[in-house]
């Protein structure tokens, strides 16, 4: 087996975030607004930056089974946001949101199977943010999801070797909905609802390999979720924050019931997943100091979620997490380096194994004071 078990079985690994802040803070990110940086986990906080902002992500994940360690390393995101006037801002991007990459193999005395897969789907995103109000901002996003998918068969019987592959590409539309409030100084609450109105779906071809025998397929990714997420920032003080997220993924019923190329084994359907997060955050006490203690903030939290797939048992699947975070600004305000760690579990089941899982990302903002010429007199 390569990669995790867990991600052969529908639309493989979810991804929930993909940035270091995101990771270590969970849904209650959804609420955070820094002027010092760019949160894109709601476009509605994107109103408030002064400066143009480029950040890309990477993440490398390990997972430990009774039978195998394995990793995966990738690049996750990339985005480029920007002002347009005082009460508006902009944000390009893409991000990865599913993985399929899985190698499988099964053999008997007289035959073999095995399988590899790869593959994935990321979200090109458009955002925008406007500050309606001195207590309300709003945010849109539009998300446009590409992919593509490919999967192998090798059988053996007696010696006798036919290859059979799976192609495709996928496409879909989706958008997104945010707003950011605060009640007084100490509360700030933020909302995002990722609705999709033109579900993933994916065309391809069906051959077999060493021929031009093939078929041409089309099939909907028809149990893509809909994703909202609450979360709610207490200012505890001017350096310290308290988080608490709330997250909510519906799937169609019976989403899966026709799929050919995603099918599930018998008997596992979809549930609503349902997750929470909560965090403490510890700002940079003077991001211009020529300390460095004062320059670092850091944060840490624990997280629950249960996975979106359940076995004709209906025995649920959950993952607890610890999260950490920590962040480095240079002394001149120009970049921001971020490093972030989840240590957790996912439950075992009885077709499945009890996998531990680390998940390491690394990520960077710069913003344009870099290209801005200095006036010296």
């Amino acid at each position: 087996m390569g990669q995790s078990a867990y991600y052969r079985l529908g639309y493989g690994d979810l991804f929930p975030a993909t940035d270091p802040l995101g990771t270590s803070l969970g849904s209650g990110v959804v609420a955070l607004q820094d002027s010092a940086r760019i949160t894109l986990h709601n476009p509605a906080a994107l109103q408030g930056i002064n400066l143009v902002h480029f950040g890309v992500g990477l993440g490398s994940e390990f997972r430990s089974t009774d039978a195998a360690l394995t990793n995966n390393t990738r690049l996750e995101q990339f985005f480029l946001a920007f002002p347009v006037g005082s009460d508006v801002g902009v944000s390009f991007g893409a991000k990865a949101v599913a993985d399929f990459e899985t190698q499988y193999q099964s053999t008997n005395a007289s035959t073999s199977l095995a399988e590899k897969t790869d593959g994935g789907i990321w979200d090109y995103n458009l955002g925008i943010g406007y500050d309606l109000s001195e207590t309300l901002k709003l945010g849109l996003k539009f998300h446009t999801y590409q992919g593509l998918l490919r999967r192998e068969y090798a059988l053996v019987v007696d010696d006798a070797t036919e290859v059979y592959v799976i192609k495709g590409n996928i496409s879909g539309k989706a958008l997104e909905f945010a707003m950011l409030t605060n009640f007084g100084d100490k509360v700030s609450l933020g909302l995002t609802a990722n609705i999709p109105y033109d579900r993933p779906n994916m065309t391809g071809q069906d051959s077999l390999g060493g021929s031009t025998a093939f078929t041409e397929f089309d099939e909907e990714l028809a149990a893509w979720p809909t994703t909202i997420n609450l979360g709610v920032v207490y200012h505890y003080s001017k350096f310290t924050n308290l988080l608490a997220g709330i997250g909510q993924e519906v799937f169609p019923e019976n989403g899966f019931e026709n799929s050919r190329v995603f099918a599930l084994p018998d008997g596992w359907h979809t549930v609503p997943v349902a997750s929470f997060q909560i965090a403490v955050q510890r700002l940079p006490l003077d991001r211009t100091s020529r300390s460095l203690s004062k320059r670092i903030g850091f944060q840490s939290g624990v997280s629950i979620r249960n996975y979106y797939l359940v076995p004709s048992s209906d025995n649920m699947m959950f993952e607890y997490a610890l999260l950490t975070g920590l962040n480095v600004g240079l002394r001149n305000g120009k970049s921001i380096f971020d490093i972030s760690g989840e240590l957790g579990s996912r439950g075992g089941e009885e077709s499945l194994p009890e996998e531990l899982y680390a998940r390491v990302k690394f990520g960077i903002q710069i913003n344009d004071t870099w290209f801005r010429k200095v006036k010296r007199r």
